[in-house]
Parts: C-alpha cells; structure tokens; sequence
C-alpha cells in the first residue's frame, strides 16, 4: 500500500505540501511568542511624585519616580502639560512645573496622546508661603564663591535685594577653603571641595513654624523646590541680584540673638 499516492496526499487523505507547511506553523508559533517577550518594552507605569505637596512659586520641579520610563514621554497635572520631561533613567523623570494654582492635582503619565498611568491627588499645591513670624540667626558659609563675589557680600546685604526679606547679612568673616558637610547616617562628614571658597559670615532669617508628626516645631523658609529646615548641615538657597547663592548652616544661635 503507498504511503503517498499520485496526488501527493499522505494516507490518500493529507497533502503532504499542506502537512508540511502546518508543521512550520506550528514551529513558527513559539518563536514568534519567545521574539514577541525578547522585543516589546514593557509598559512604562507611575508610582510616586516627589515632592507630594509645595508652595505656589515660579520654577517648581518635581521627580517623576516610575518603571520602564523612556524618553519623550509627558506629564500632566489636571490635564496642564508639565514643561520638561528630563529622563534620569528608566525608574525617574525630573519635571518642570507649569504655574499651578493652590490645590490638588491628579498627575497622569502619557505616551503620546495614550495615557498611561495617573496618580490621583498625587500633587498638592499650597497657596504661597506663609507670612515669616521668626527671626533666627545662623552661622555658616556661603559656598563656592567666586574671587569677585567674595568682595561683594558686606553686612546689611538681604535676600532676596527687594521686597522682604528672606535672610539679611549680620556680619561677614573670612575667606576659607570651600567645603561641605555631608549627613552619613548618625555621622557628619566634612568634605573639602578643592579650587573652591567659601565666605564665613552670619545672617538673620526669617522663618515660619512648622509642625512635625511627633507635636515638635521646627523652623523653615520657602525653598524653589521645598521648605528648607533651619538647621545645622542644612543648605539655605538665597536669591540674589546675581543668582541663587547657597549658604550652609554651621550653628543656629539662641532665639535671643536673633532679635
């Protein structure tokens, strides 16, 4: 009895052209599923905005913590499209935000007009900062100061130049090597910073109180990102006629000076 007969049928039944062609299909298929999982980037997804809540202000950033991020993706609060989407990597995005009015906003992740995911109320904003109601004085360093700017600062200079104040200049020291101090878990660190200096003077702050969780008060200004603690190792952003100056904070004097 043939196995194939005239027609090329196996069995007198199944083409064997056919049963061959059947048979690379079905070889084909997990191929074709094993080059589909290799190949196709997983769906990018959202899991935190940091900072969650901030004061209204121009110059607003937030990080964009997530999975799979990649670039040309967007951002928006409310359906208002963030200003940047700068990729740090596939797990963060930094953000600019447009200018937003006090509230609550659910933040939405888009590929192109698909949405992806969405933080509802994932960013709060506050309405601006409250009114400073006390007067603190720090000593510290102003960081990495050009030869020219050195020679600039002088007792009385306030920041920001117009308007109130933020922090005035109580008096000026020396010019010392720049360096910075680092929080390494319980430790503090001092870091030299070569080719830099550092300007030692002490200012007056104004500041507002804060709550925290345990009743405790803590003192804070109103930072371009987030509220800055008055506190030893903490780093004072100063707006000034020339730019943000950085001041480090060394010590916080006893109410009583600060008046």
């Amino acid at each position: 009895m043939a196995v194939v007969d005239d027609r090329g049928r196996i069995g007198g039944t199944v083409n064997l052209i056919d049963a061959v062609i059947a048979v690379v299909v079905l070889l084909l298929i997990p191929l074709a599923f094993g080059a589909y999982l290799l190949f196709h980037a997983p769906p990018p997804k959202l899991l935190a905005v940091t900072p969650s809540t901030l004061y209204q202000g121009t110059n607003l950033r937030v990080t964009i913590t997530g999975e799979n991020l990649r670039p040309y993706l967007r951002v928006t609060f409310n359906g208002i499209q963030g200003q940047s989407f700068l990729i740090g990597n596939t797990t963060f995005a930094l953000v600019d935000l447009p200018e937003l009015k006090a509230g609550a906003y659910d933040v939405s992740l888009w590929d192109y007009r698909q949405l992806l995911a969405t933080l509802p109320k994932g960013l709060t904003i506050f309405p601006l900062a409250p009114t400073p109601t006390m007067q603190i004085d720090v000593r510290g360093t102003f960081k990495g100061l050009a030869s020219d700017r050195l020679k600039e600062i002088k007792a009385g200079d306030r920041f920001p130049p117009t308007g109130d104040p933020q922090a005035t200049v109580v008096s000026v020291g020396a010019a010392v090597p720049s360096a910075i101090q680092v929080r390494a878990g319980a430790s503090v660190l001092t870091v030299p910073l070569g080719g830099q200096t550092d300007l030692q003077a002490q200012l007056r702050v104004q500041c507002f109180a804060v709550s925290n969780p345990d009743g405790s008060v803590r003192c804070v200004i109103a930072g371009p990102v987030q509220q800055v603690d008055i506190a030893p190792g903490s780093i004072l952003p100063l707006p000034g006629p020339g730019g943000s100056l950085a001041f480090q904070i060394q010590d916080v004097l006893p109410a009583a000076s600060g008046r």
